[in-house]
């Protein structure tokens, strides 16, 4: 069984590489996984020029009898120049997450943040990255999620993410 494992492993990866070593660099939308806390996001970047990513992201954390937050948004990617190995960028991002209990009604919480980080791109169409954001949230009326119901909150954040680019 370890050797099944092994063998397709290594058939995997070899046949990313070698997909990856395209000479087309044109990237027109992708996958991304973005990790906060204990939180992971879902983004969809999309190529809007050389040096910007509109990306639309979702979220789910679900708790059975409990209920669901479900999480939208929209970041848009500013690379301060042409991606090349590593590329700086701005982020700003908006969205809301919506607690939908089990029982009763849905809240709402908007967040807007902004941020700065960096991608490494390995090949062409794969890179990981790391952003620190700064954001506000504005609470519900009825959330706690923020532990300031009804106000505005400002907090600090740090953000992992892996892409690949189609």
């Amino acid at each position: 069984m370890k050797r099944i494992l092994l063998i397709t492993a290594l058939i995997f990866i070899f046949s990313i590489s070698t997909f990856a070593q395209s000479d087309d660099t044109k990237r027109s939308v992708g996958l991304t996984a973005a990790i906060q806390d204990q939180q992971l996001d879902f983004l969809i970047p999309i190529w809007v020029s050389d040096r910007a990513v509109l990306a639309p992201n979702i979220g789910v954390v679900s708790a059975q009898d409990v209920g669901t937050d479900l999480s939208l948004g929209l970041v848009l990617k500013s690379y301060l120049r042409e991606t090349v190995d590593a590329v700086p960028y701005l982020v700003f991002r908006g969205g809301a997450i919506f607690g939908i209990p089990s029982e009763g009604d849905t809240i709402t919480d908007f967040v807007l943040g902004v941020g700065f980080g960096g991608e490494y791109f390995f090949e062409p169409k794969f890179s990981v990255g790391i952003e620190i954001q700064g954001n506000a949230s504005i609470s519900d009326e009825g959330s706690f999620r923020f532990g300031n119901p009804g106000n505005t909150n400002f907090n600090t954040a740090t953000v992992l993410t892996a892409s690949i680019y189609f």
